[in-house]
């Protein structure tokens, strides 16, 4: 991936980067096979460590065996307490973007360990919590590929989405044009059908659905209606630009 921009290897966008959390992790190999033929080809793998957060999820092991079956990108979420010291463990497993949060690295140790992951030929991404403010991460933005915004409290999937956060989309949208920078915004908590063309239409480019997609039962059916969405919003968004 040297030489290409996370945009460039991920475009069109909008897209959504699809969270197997709460799928049936028994059966990842069949679950992604599914995504796959709706058109699904980003997939958002949460890593907890019980510490960061309290609750855990699965390893590098479950993200290098899962790397066989699939040629889906793979976005990977660390909300652990020790980024710095892990993340190449992820990246041996077959991550193509890394996200580490903010409140979990020792401020003077940030630049380092961004400049370290993309050595590594991955992309590499910022995530914040509700309670951290966007003034906080402005001086990673040129360096970083993409920048999360949780916006429920990270740990748990289900959760309803914390409306008060999404003005840090907009904020973010503003400094990326301001500032003439590339990097993507995304966006993780409580996004669903019922929000998500509001989210969109803020600025995130790759918002992140997991819970609205695996609660029902044809979770197939809920990825393709996700997936045709955004491919409607990339057609509508080019022919407002272009046509």
């Amino acid at each position: 991936m040297k030489n290409k921009t996370l945009r460039r290897v991920l475009s069109p966008l909008p897209k959504i980067s699809v969270s197997i959390l709460n799928s049936d992790l028994t059966n990842l190999k069949e679950v992604v096979k599914k995504l796959e033929q709706t058109g699904i080809t980003i997939l958002h793998l949460d890593i907890m460590d019980g510490n960061f957060v309290p609750n855990l999820t699965f390893g590098p092991p479950v993200i290098k065996l899962l790397r066989n079956y699939t040629k889906c990108f793979f976005d990977v979420h660390l909300m652990v307490k020790n980024p710095d010291t892990t993340y190449l463990w992820y990246i041996n497993a077959g991550a193509d973007l890394v996200v580490f949060h903010y409140e979990a690295v020792n401020k003077k140790n940030i630049v380092g360990l961004i400049k370290d992951i993309k050595k590594h030929g991955v992309f590499c991404g910022i995530s914040i919590k509700p309670k951290t403010k966007v003034e906080e991460i402005l001086p990673y933005l040129e360096l970083l590929d993409l920048v999360l915004v949780m916006t429920v409290e990270p740990g748990f999937g289900g959760q309803k989405i914390l409306s008060e956060c999404l003005y840090k989309i907009q904020e973010l949208s503003k400094i990326r044009q301001q500032k003439n920078l590339d990097f993507i915004i995304s966006c993780d908590g409580g996004v669903n059908e019922n929000n998500i063309v509001e989210i969109i239409n803020l600025g995130c480019e790759l918002p992140v659905v997991g819970n609205a997609i695996f609660a029902n039962k044809n979770f197939v059916e809920k990825a393709k209606m996700f997936y045709l969405l955004t491919k409607r919003l990339r057609f509508s968004k080019y022919k407002n630009n272009y046509g």
